[in-house]
């Protein structure tokens, strides 16, 4: 079940990173194994899993061919991910999360579309697809119909613009093109987030798709690595008075790391593309720095982007990112554009 695939459809490759999760994977594989996509692989990168994962894989036996790539180290979400995804031999690579449960069409309505894009632009434009985002409890109880319906996240987000803030996109929403992984590959350290990156690639050299149909039963519980839960968390009401300060002060410096995070990833992709980015792109950096220059410019960047957070927010955000960007010295700020370069180069 290879790329000699009787069916004439190529290789859809499932990177699958894993870290305890022997409780909800006969339910992901289950699901994998229904997928109406006929020719498909399982890459896995376990991250020194103590629950017996490696071996629940090493023993899996079903139509779909499964492959663990590594294991026994530990080396954190986003290398986990990276791991796997370096491992996937197919033209296209979706991503999926250990405790999740896809429905049957999912990647064969991706496919269609991502093979849309690369009827129109050729396959050498990267490209992404994905799909819309049940949530549900441990049990797959449904909490929300859409994740984009409950958070700030849009469906429309496929502007680098709309991803300098935050993330619309999981992982397990997404199927790419190889264009898309040659692209973003190797991640740089310090990435914050791999699914993240990878948006902002396909954003700002290809083309993003939106498919409506909320393919995949998104688990929320109590070891989420990353939720829809993490989003815009409200502190529990009658709080004793004094847990409050210590209260606060986590959320301060959450919030602190998050805006580090950002300022991290930013300035990561701007090393890394720099100068290779389309006119568009380096447009959207150009209206970035702007808007972390002066409040005009932040409320010009936040009313025309799918920022993801609330507009309040988003305006708060770009206020600390101008402190966080600042103390990056002025070496490190000069993939953000022409403009900050030339104030500097005039003091």
């Amino acid at each position: 079940m290879h790329h000699d695939d009787p069916t004439g459809k190529p290789l859809v490759s499932i990177a699958l990173a894993t870290y305890n999760g022997r409780t909800y994977l006969p339910e992901l594989l289950a699901s994998l194994e229904a997928q109406s996509w006929p020719n498909l692989e399982v890459v896995v990168s376990d991250d020194a899993s103590t629950d017996g994962t490696p071996e629940l894989l090493a023993a899996y036996s079903g139509r779909v061919a499964v492959r663990l790539v590594a294991s026994g180290e530990r080396v954190g979400i986003v290398r986990n991910f990276e791991r796997a995804l370096a491992g996937c031999r197919g033209e296209y690579v979706a991503l999926a999360d250990q405790d999740d449960v896809w429905a049957p069409e999912k990647l064969t309505d991706l496919m269609r579309d991502l093979q849309a894009v690369e009827s129109a632009r050729g396959i050498a434009t990267p490209a992404m697809a994905f799909c819309d985002i049940e949530l549900v409890d441990a049990t797959l109880c449904r909490l929300s119909a859409s994740l984009f319906d409950i958070t700030a996240k849009s469906r429309r987000a496929e502007r680098l613009r709309d991803f300098l803030l935050s993330n619309h996109i999981p992982g397990c929403a997404m199927l790419v093109n190889r264009a898309a992984l040659d692209r973003a590959l190797p991640f740089p350290a310090g990435i914050v987030m791999h699914d993240w990156w990878l948006a902002m690639v396909v954003a700002s050299f290809g083309e993003i798709r939106h498919v409506a149909a909320p393919h995949l039963k998104y688990r929320q519980h109590g070891s989420n690595a990353v939720g829809a839960s993490a989003t815009n968390q409200r502190s529990v009401a009658g709080a004793r008075d004094e847990c409050k300060g210590k209260a606060a002060e986590r959320r301060g410096a959450s919030k602190r790391r998050q805006i580090d995070g950002i300022a991290d990833q930013i300035q990561l992709f701007g090393r890394r593309f720099g100068a290779e980015l389309p006119l568009d792109a380096r447009d959207d950096m150009n209206a970035f720095s702007r808007g972390i220059e002066n409040w005009r410019g932040a409320l010009e960047f936040v009313m025309f982007s799918h920022t993801g957070e609330t507009f309040l927010r988003a305006m708060k955000m770009m206020r600390r990112l101008r402190k966080s960007l600042l103390s990056f010295g002025v070496e490190a700020q000069q993939p953000f554009g022409r403009r900050l370069r030339r104030r500097r180069s005039l003091s």
